[in-house]
C-alpha cells in the first residue's frame, strides 16, 4: 500500500490548533505569576498601609500589615488565597514550561510548594502586641523562604546564560538583605523596613522575569537557553 506524501502536511496542520491551546494555557499560566507580583506590591504597601495611619513602609515589616489587630488586616485575608492561587498557577506553568529539563521542573514544583505554603503560613500570622505569636510565625516564615531558596536555585540550574545569572544574583541580593532585615528586627528601623522590602521585591521581580522568559520560547525539552 503506497502512503499519499500530500496528506502528510494536513496531518500537521491537524494537530496546530491542539498544539496553540496548550501553548496559551502555558502562556496564561506563566502570566499568573507577573500579575501575583504586581497584586502583591498594591495590596500590602498601596491599599493595607493606606488603611493604617502612621504606618512607615520603610521601618515596618511587611508581616505587621497581615497580623491579627492590623487596620489593613481585612484587604489581605481574601487577598492572600487571590495570591496564593496566582502563584500555584504560576508554578505549573513553570512545570509544564520544562519539559525534558528536570531542573527546571523540580524549581516548577518547588515553586507550586512555595504558593501553597501560604495557606499554613495563615494559620500563623503575628498578632500585634503579642509576643507569643512570634515563634511559629518565624517558623512558618522560614520554611517558605527554605522553598524559595531551593525554587531559586534549582531554576537558575535548568537555565543557561543570562537567565542563570539573573537568578542567581537575584537569589543572593534576596538572601542577604532577608537576613539583614531579620537581624534589624523587631524595629522600626530603616534598615528592617527596607531591607525587607528589597528582599520581597527582588524576588517578585525574579518571578516576573521568569515568567517573561518561559513565555518567549515554546515548551520544548532539553535546558533553556536564555
Amino acid at each position: 500500500m503506497s502512503i499519499d506524501k500530500h496528506r502528510l502536511p494536513q496531518l500537521r496542520r491537524a494537530a496546530q490548533p491542539g498544539s496553540r491551546r496548550q501553548d496559551v494555557l502555558r502562556k496564561g499560566l506563566l502570566a499568573a505569576g507577573a500579575l501575583s507580583s504586581l497584586s502583591y506590591v498594591v495590596a500590602t504597601d498601596v491599599l493595607a498601609a493606606s488603611r493604617w495611619e502612621g504606618y512607615r513602609g520603610t521601618e515596618q515589616m511587611v508581616s505587621e500589615l497581615f497580623a491579627v489587630g492590623s487596620p489593613g488586616r481585612d484587604v489581605l485575608v481574601p487577598f492572600t488565597w487571590l495570591y496564593t492561587l496566582l502563584f500555584t498557577v504560576f508554578g505549573v506553568g513553570v512545570w509544564i514550561s520544562a519539559r525534558g529539563n528536570r531542573a527546571l521542573r523540580t524549581g516548577g514544583g518547588l515553586l507550586i510548594a512555595y504558593g501553597l505554603w501560604n495557606i499554613v503560613g495563615g494559620f500563623y500570622p503575628l498578632t500585634l502586641g503579642e509576643e507569643a505569636s512570634v515563634p511559629m510565625h518565624i517558623v512558618a516564615t522560614n520554611v517558605q523562604l527554605a522553598l524559595m531558596v531551593a525554587a531559586m536555585s534549582f531554576v537558575a540550574a535548568g537555565f543557561h546564560g543570562r537567565m542563570r545569572w539573573y537568578s542567581i544574583a537575584s537569589l543572593a541580593v534576596s538572601a542577604v538583605m532577608g537576613m539583614v532585615a531579620f537581624m534589624a528586627a523587631p524595629g522600626p528601623n530603616l534598615v528592617l523596613g527596607i531591607g525587607e522590602r528589597i528582599s520581597i521585591g527582588v524576588f517578585l521581580l525574579w518571578v516576573a522575569v521568569l515568567a517573561v522568559a518561559l513565555w518567549k520560547r515554546p515548551a520544548t525539552g532539553g535546558e533553556a537557553n536564555a
